[in-house]
């Protein structure tokens, strides 16, 4: 994001989830054991509020934010359901914007939400160049697009947006200040909806120096979305699916 508006480019983020159904931070931060519906909501707006800090910290206009609010750890039911609202919510997006690149989740991520935002983004936009990023776990090295190599400056600023995020520190504070990493890595797009040809791997790449537009297709990241490798097992028939 810190590239494309210093190159004069244009940001959306779209934010699936208000990441309400969070229970552990906010039990330790409320300090209760009992979270109710009106609490999960109540922590919902807490998370845009911060996401909005972040963004702010990034330089991104709050109008470029949207927010989708579908259900936190309910995407993946979606997709196996067939349940198409959340890819039709971003084809519009996609049809109003008109991104010259997509920034997807992977379904290489361990999190099932961020497999199933992949699914969707993708079948959103067959015919948008889309480069995909990875939270939890890895994306098989030969998908490697390219490696953006922060800067001192870059990651100091993404590491003060990262601080706007409050209620995931509370537990998690190392790891979520590790995502301030020398380099980022992006891949091609994994859904054969979307083709990758060398003209597309060109503008692709343009990651590294500049962009028109950019469209980023942001989940919220979880905790408790994310599988051991015996889940992953289990539910290897629903992963096949989305792949």
């Amino acid at each position: 994001m810190q590239r494309v508006l210093a190159t004069g480019g244009e940001v959306r983020v779209v934010f699936v989830t208000d990441g309400e159904n969070n229970p552990w931070p906010q039990r330790y931060l409320e300090r209760k054991l009992l979270v109710t519906a009106k609490d999960r909501a109540m922590w919902g707006r807490m998370r845009r509020r911060e996401a909005l800090c972040s963004l702010e910290r990034l330089g991104v206009p709050e109008g470029s934010a949207v927010f989708l609010a579908f259900p936190d750890q309910g995407i993946a039911k979606m997709a196996r359901r067939g349940d198409d609202r959340l890819r039709d919510a971003l084809r519009k997006i996609v049809n109003d914007v008109r991104p010259s690149l997509i920034v997807s989740p992977s379904s290489f991520d361990l999190h099932a939400d961020h497999r199933a935002i992949a699914h969707f983004a993708h079948a959103a936009a067959p015919d948008t160049p889309i480069a995909t990023y990875v939270v939890h776990g890895n994306a098989p090295k030969e998908r490697l697009l390219c490696n953006l190599e922060l800067s001192d400056c870059d990651r100091n600023r993404k590491r003060d947006a990262i601080e706007c995020h409050e209620s995931q520190l509370a537990l998690s504070r190392e790891r979520f200040l590790a995502y301030a990493m020398r380099t980022e890595s992006f891949y091609t797009a994994e859904f054969d909806v979307v083709r990758i040809d060398s003209a597309m791997r060109e503008r692709l790449i343009a990651l590294r120096h500049s962009l028109r537009v950019c469209l980023g297709l942001y989940p919220d990241v979880e905790d408790s979305g994310v599988e051991t490798a015996a889940d992953v097992q289990d539910s290897a028939g629903d992963v096949a699916g989305l792949l």
